[in-house]
């Protein structure tokens, strides 16, 4: 019994160790094709996101919740 779990437990550590590889390789060909001077427009878009969704719940907030 306890070699079926060490078994099963190698065969997860091996399906771990696959995935976190494939993350890695997903990793390098995104890195390869980024641009840097692209960051600051993702980091421009992300904020106005953010913003828009501050101001539509602090909008709803007010009207719902008076004196807020």
């Amino acid at each position: 019994m306890t070699e079926d779990f060490y078994d099963h437990m190698k065969k997860e550590q091996e399906l771990l160790n696959l995935s976190y590889r494939e993350s890695l390789r997903q990793k390098e060909e995104r890195m390869a094709v980024w641009d840097p001077k692209d960051k600051t427009a993702e980091n421009s878009q992300i904020k106005k996101l953010i913003n828009a969704w501050y101001r539509g719940l602090r909008t709803w907030v007010v009207r719902f919740i008076p004196g807020f």
